[in-house]
């Protein structure tokens, strides 16, 4: 299967209807991002970061991912009340911080959460194209995202092909080429 995340995704909501589908990815704006989430916490879906290593639900994954980024500290979709099937995302931007809706923190996080959603959600082997996954995103957080690309990439067999303008990104991809986390052979560059 091909997947295909836009760059223009949607702007947070502060609380999200959930119809109880499994779509089939997060859409081309990433609007059905939180189904996602929810759908495959819903299946008791884990994932796990390398070969034999633990696995983790599907929304602690998402969580590890925006926390080895350096955007957030906790991340999780909660419904608002028992049977209401109206659901937020909060968030938790520092340890001793309070949680908070997604609407309240960088727009950048909710920019990337679709990228990372989609990579994990996507069934293994597929390809997913992504135009601009580093939009809104401060250096760091954009070189952080090469590493989800790369774990995609090595843990779920997700071919990537990836449109971007970020140079920090890119020296992230060169930089664990040498540290040989990934093969030469396995990234190509179009300039």
């Amino acid at each position: 299967g091909i997947f295909y995340l836009g760059p223009l995704r949607e702007y947070p909501k502060r609380d999200y209807l959930w119809a109880r589908s499994r779509p089939t990815d997060v859409g081309q704006r990433g609007e059905k991002s939180i189904d996602a989430i929810l759908a495959a916490t819903d299946a008791g879906q884990t994932l796990n970061l390398k070969h034999r290593s633990p696995r983790k639900p599907f929304q602690e994954m998402i969580a590890y991912w925006l926390r080895e980024m350096g955007l957030i500290h906790n991340f999780q979709v909660k419904e608002i009340a028992p049977g209401s099937n109206r659901w937020q995302a909060i968030v938790q931007t520092r340890k001793d911080a309070s949680h908070v809706l997604l609407t309240d923190v960088g727009f950048g996080v909710s920019q990337v959460l679709p990228v990372i959603t989609l990579l994990h959600y996507v069934p293994e082997g597929s390809t997913v194209i992504l135009e601009q996954p580093e939009i809104h995103l401060h250096p760091l957080a954009q070189a952080g995202l090469a590493d989800v690309i790369i774990s995609a990439a090595k843990h779920r067999k997700v071919q990537v092909i990836l449109e971007s303008h970020s140079e920090h990104l890119l020296l992230r991809l060169q930089r664990r080429i040498a540290e040989q986390e990934i093969e030469a052979t396995d990234i190509k560059l179009y300039f």
